[in-house]
């Protein structure tokens, strides 16, 4: 039995009003309805169905502010309904959009089972007209998450929490929303920006896929487009973004009786050869340091949920203050307002996709840390990858993960597999990957396990200094992860504490932090390294080695002194 909670935080009006900005800056219609807020809940361990309590939706219900904090555990189901009154209108579809629920998922609507979803990362999506009542529905939701248990991709969740591991957290944890589209409708934008050519290749994608015509009007001016069909869009006095200058095109498309706002911008990402004969990772075709923060994505009261848009801009808009332009999304998928706020911010986003497989060997994962032997990840089983159907299923989330943020201006590069974590065929994967996206630089096996091919020589270094090496066969050369650095804060979890270095001091911890810039990246950014990213934004947990504290409320070093080291770093 699960005891009602009180949500003594909220009022009646907040709770209807949770993340209730439109989830979708990308694909942004009027009159969008989000489906946040309070939903019955319940867990079946096996005694049957029962609705015991409220919870607050998106929150995972292990979080504080979901009202629930428990854990689903593997061999239990969740259940979530909601009535939602609806007065249907003749001549419109009604579809309703789960942006993220953790894992398995089984949809009814007024009792009728309309679709299963697997994965706990992306948006899933159901037509509901054909089964509304007069007065409105009945949403029906069942969840089952295995975590760890199962071969699945879950990113840092497990059901027994330590060093870099991070508690397990289930169900709907990204917001719920309903459109009312006429019969024929805009599915999707994909745009892919032409920083050369000064122009946009547009692809509006219909739910018919019978083309037809449609407009779209940008920077004041309206042009006629083919749906269906990649249309070439010039801009006159082009504005290229940068992270200094994070000018973003905002363009709304018109398609029969529907209509749909979006966003993009004009930059280009790739590698180029400097005036020393060095690969460099370029913006706009000029060499540009990559100056990151490695972001979990965590919060202390919602996990992996932001408790509101404020939070999402106030972790960026202090980033921004400390100096960074690159921010690298780990092992997660973030809410589609997290990407717009970094694009008009001024931050590249280096994209991870979640890892999964099995239980990782402890051997396999951690000996390259100390020690430059790699594995072939042909032998995957060493990697934690086994059957066959477990890794097809790996590559089509790759893909659909890719498909899905296609879009987004602000990422610069996607990061497939980090530290072994179910690595396998890297190599194969990164020709598959080219072939749906080669606008983007690519870093295949990030940290180790290094194959040999792909962008970058990529390393991860901690408990010793970074020595720069130019990589054997020429590629760009990136310090995807270092620092860790802890300042001797509270741990936020029953698991033992864990850093990669302590101190006590605000000051010490400014110092130590300084003294590891100008070892590890500052006498090699003119030697050839591309790009740092420091470990991490925030503490997590056990881990607490953040630049601020797990609830945001201290931010554990100083602001001023870290933006006067970041201009000694981006002036490179």
């Amino acid at each position: 039995m699960i005891s009602a909670s009180p949500f003594k935080c909220y009022n009646q009006d907040m709770l209807g009003n949770i993340l209730g900005e439109n989830p979708r800056p990308d694909m942004k219609r009027k009159g969008t309805i989000v489906l946040n807020g309070l939903w019955e809940y319940g867990v079946n361990n096996g005694k049957g169905e029962e609705f015991t309590t409220e919870i607050l939706v998106p929150f995972p219900p292990e979080s504080d502010l979901s009202g629930i904090k428990r854990t689903l555990m593997p061999d239990e189901t969740a259940y979530y309904r909601k009535n939602i009154p609806l007065e249907k209108e003749e001549g419109f579809r009604y579809i309703i959009t789960f942006l993220a629920v953790d894992y398995y998922a089984t949809l009814f609507i007024n009792g009728r089972e309309v679709l299963k979803h697997e994965g706990g990362y992306l948006p899933f999506s159901y037509d509901i007209t054909d089964h509304l009542r007069e007065n409105g529905f009945e949403v029906k939701l069942y969840v089952k998450d295995p975590t760890d248990t199962e071969a699945i991709e879950r990113g840092k969740q497990t059901l027994k929490p330590h060093r870099i591991w991070y508690p397990a957290q289930s169900g709907i944890w990204q917001s719920v929303y309903m459109e009312k589209v006429p019969e024929d409708y805009i599915e999707k934008i994909l745009v892919t920006p032409d920083y050369d050519d000064s122009s946009f290749t547009i692809l509006p994608v219909s739910s018919r896929r019978e083309g037809g015509k449609a407009s779209i009007i940008i920077e004041g001016r309206e042009f006629e487009m083919n749906m269906d069909a990649m249309n070439i869009l010039r801009i006159d006095d082009p504005h290229p973004w940068t992270p200094e200058d994070p000018y973003i095109y905002h363009f709304t498309i018109k398609y029969g009786r529907d209509e749909v706002e979006s966003y993009t911008a004009l930059r280009k990402f790739s590698i180029v050869v400097d005036d020393k004969g060095m690969k460099r990772l370029a913006l706009n075709n000029s060499p540009y340091f990559h100056h990151g923060i490695l972001d979990q994505g965590y919060m202390k009261h919602s996990l992996m949920t932001y408790e509101s848009d404020e939070a999402i801009i106030k972790d960026l808009k202090m980033l921004k203050s400390m100096g960074f332009n690159t921010i690298r999304k780990h092992i997660k998928i973030e809410s589609p307002r997290w990407y717009y706020h970094a694009t008009r911010l001024g931050f590249i986003v280096w994209q991870d996709m979640v890892n999964g497989g099995a239980a990782y060997n402890d051997f396999a994962v951690t000996l390259p840390l100390f020690t430059s032997s790699f594995l072939s990840d042909r032998k995957s089983h060493l990697l934690s990858r086994r059957s066959e159907e477990e890794k097809m299923k790996y590559i089509s989330f790759i893909k659909e993960s890719i498909m899905y943020l296609y879009s987004v201006p602000a990422i610069g590069m996607w990061c497939i597999f980090n530290e072994g974590w179910g690595q396998f065929n890297s190599s194969e994967i990164l020709k598959e990957i080219k072939q749906i996206d080669d606008t983007r630089t690519i870093d295949i096996t990030s940290g180790w396990h290094d194959q040999g091919d792909g962008d970058f020589l990529s390393k991860h270094v901690y408990f010793r200094p970074y020595r720069f090496k130019k990589d054997k066969r020429g590629r760009c050369v990136i310090l995807s992860e270092f620092g860790g650095i802890g300042m001797g804060e509270e741990k936020e979890s029953k698991a033992r504490k864990f850093t990669y270095k302590d101190v006590s001091s605000e000051e010490a911890l400014l110092n130590e932090i300084r003294k590891m810039y100008e070892r590890d990246v500052i006498p090699y950014i003119e030697k050839g390294l591309s790009a740092s990213i420091y470990t991490q934004l925030s503490d997590v947990e056990q881990e607490t080695n953040g630049l601020v504290t797990y609830d945001r409320k201290k931010i554990k070093v100083s602001v001023q002194g870290m933006r006067e080291l970041s201009s000694r770093i981006v002036t490179h």
